[in-house]
């Protein structure tokens, strides 16, 4: 019975989750995986062919003496996690057998420096992309400073895009947060990494700026906003961040009309923490009909009656809630169809968590730029997968509407001039009414 090639077995694999497609849904990410295992499982196998002279179970003269001797199993560390192939293996031959591809590849080329790039930013060390393409092609291939070298073309990249123009961004949400890194090498403090995104008036969600700023304090952040205006960035209309007395004190300087709301679970984080554990799981939803009331009325009136019910058992806890309540419920007068967007800054949390994912293979980075560049690529990786909001007429009405109370400003001469020529036409038109087509061609 002839053997099966390995690339014959995860063609068939592929055609099952193609078959369970309507029935199931798309898998597209397990087709996606297969379909790069697959890929790099046939050219190993051409290889073959091409080195012996001769398929499968082929006989006659070849350009090549020897035979196939089944295959060898490799598993490949990849960003997906780790993938079996088989590499062919061959018996009795003149020469031994080395990859065509290892011969082929050229280190100056982009598509192999991108490759390297995106490995690396998507959670490959050094060492592990090396033992990849040693694995493939059966020899080395790629040495540690050659990885090195190629990701650190990440940086002019970087850079570019800290210093980009950002007046064309029309951001009406804009949101703030820290996380903390070892970016030193020879001290094991921790400092603060500083990031913003946005929500434009296109309901399209836009990573703004990433900088360092040590333990998040009042001076870094001002220079972290600062920055922002200073490349055109315009004030926003809400800001969404925690209650980091120096993030507060510097968004209330730079951006002073904006309007500002406390991130809910870094809130409820802080008012736990002031809760026996024996408690936690009564007041928590009691702590989240506050939170998620359906107007600003219906939550103060819970809150106050949460406060008089606990304040004698709770005293800290209840403290905590009413300090700072208007702040928590700014999001309430906004439309209620991205209320869910923009009472945290969870987006943020959970693409910190990438980066942190990615900066475990690099337990402490050389260099403050290296830790930067790094993070930078991995939070735009994340990024890209984010999506956007709804932004409808009605929405944006209600949006101009709380601008113009925040941001009055003198209309718009051309705009008040049609505005009046408008309203004389209506005028004229209620003193002296133009008849309708109807009645005029029926004469009446």
């Amino acid at each position: 019975m002839k053997r099966i090639p390995p690339s014959e077995v995860m063609k068939q694999e592929a055609d099952a989750i193609l078959e369970g497609y309507v029935e199931e849904g798309p898998p597209l990410e397990a087709l996606a995986r297969l379909g790069a295992r697959y890929m790099l499982q046939v050219a190993l196998e051409e290889e073959v062919t091409a080195f012996l002279g001769r398929g499968h179970y082929e006989h006659g003269s070849s350009q090549q003496a020897g035979w196939r001797n089944g295959y060898q199993s490799v598993t490949l560390r990849s960003p997906d996690g780790n993938w079996e192939l088989f590499r062919p293996k061959v018996r009795a031959t003149e020469e031994p057998f080395r990859s065509i591809w290892a011969r082929r590849i050229h280190l100056g080329r982009e598509d192999l420096q991108a490759l390297v790039a995106g490995m690396y930013v998507r959670g490959l060390s050094t060492r592990d992309i090396q033992d990849l393409y040693t694995q493939v092609f059966g020899q080395p291939v790629l040495s540690k400073s050659q990885v090195s070298r190629i990701a650190a073309r990440l940086g002019p990249v970087f850079d570019q895009w800290r210093k980009r123009d950002l007046s064309h961004l029309k951001v009406v949400y804009l949101f703030l947060d820290g996380n903390y890194h070892a970016v030193r090498q020879g001290t094991s403090e921790k400092e603060g990494v500083l990031c913003a995104y946005g929500i434009t008036e296109e309901g399209k969600k836009v990573f703004i700026h990433l900088a360092l700023g040590s333990r998040e304090s009042y001076d870094a952040w001002l220079a972290f906003l600062h920055d922002l205006t200073s490349r055109g960035l315009k004030e926003p209309l809400l800001v969404i961040a925690d209650g980091n007395p120096g993030l507060r004190k510097a968004v209330r300087q730079v951006f002073s009309r904006a309007y500002f709301q406390r991130c809910l679970v870094h809130k409820m984080r802080n008012i736990l923490a002031k809760l026996p554990k024996g408690a936690m799981g009564a007041i928590k939803p009691l702590l989240q009909q506050v939170f998620y009331a359906e107007n600003q009325a219906l939550a103060h009136r819970r809150a106050r009656s949460l406060i008089r019910r606990f304040e004698g058992c709770f005293p800290s806890a209840m403290e905590c809630l009413s300090k700072d309540l208007e702040e928590c419920l700014t999001y309430l007068q906004f439309p209620r169809e991205h209320h869910r967007h923009i009472r945290t800054t969870n987006l943020l949390e959970r693409t910190f968590g990438e980066g942190r994912r990615r900066t475990k293979v690099i337990p402490r980075f050389p260099t403050e730029a290296s830790c930067l560049r790094l993070l930078f690529a991995a939070l735009v990786t994340a990024s890209e997968r984010w999506r956007g909001v709804k932004m409808t007429p009605p929405i944006l009405r209600q949006l101009d509407e709380l601008r113009e109370i925040r941001f009055p400003l003198p209309r718009d001469p051309v705009r008040k001039t049609r505005d009046r020529e408008r309203e004389e036409g209506l005028l004229v038109l209620l003193e002296h009414p133009t008849p309708s087509p109807i009645y005029t061609e029926f004469g009446t």
